[in-house]
């Protein structure tokens, strides 16, 4: 039986219940597509050399489009609000 509580259960990438960290992010649109290319956390310059996977979630009127991106030496996960017109860097705990 369909239980509507049960989707919120689990801990979606844009809670605020997660550390988010703003960041400056240089991206490319090319053919509908948004495609980062590094971004700039407290002056460090990440190069993004591979993008892992992305999905989009519905808040409210708007959407954000998160990426798991990777540079040589670690993993992140990136979030651009369309509303708000703002990328943030998702830390996990």
């Amino acid at each position: 039986m369909f239980n509507p509580q049960a989707r919120w259960d689990r801990r979606l990438p844009g809670d605020e219940s997660q550390n988010v960290e703003a960041v400056e992010v240089i991206a490319r649109f090319q053919k509908g597509k948004i495609i980062p290319l590094y971004f700039v956390l407290k002056e460090n310059r990440f190069n993004i050399l591979h993008i892992n996977y992305s999905w989009v979630e519905r808040k409210g009127r708007g959407r954000i489009f998160y990426f798991k991106v990777a540079d040589k030496s670690d993993n992140y996960c990136l979030s651009l609000d369309t509303e708000a017109m703002s990328w943030r860097l998702l830390v996990d705990q």
